[in-house]
């Protein structure tokens, strides 16, 4: 797990939305801590990204 905290900052990576200019490499603040889905995936919401997001496709950025 990644434990992400809501105001970590982070980047996308492997996943089709990394390769949209609007997130492509860009970062993105984390709006909560990450939880687990009811699948069983760790997931978070993010800043100006709709629904919850899976933490395997991001990238913890420490400035």
């Amino acid at each position: 797990m990644k434990n992400l905290k809501k105001g970590n900052k982070v980047v996308m990576h492997s996943c089709i939305e990394a390769k949209n200019p609007k997130y492509k490499g860009k970062l993105i603040e984390c709006r909560t801590d990450s939880y687990l889905s009811k699948d069983g995936e760790e997931v978070v919401f993010l800043d100006g990204v709709s629904g919850y997001f899976s933490t395997r496709f991001l990238e913890k950025v420490e400035l």
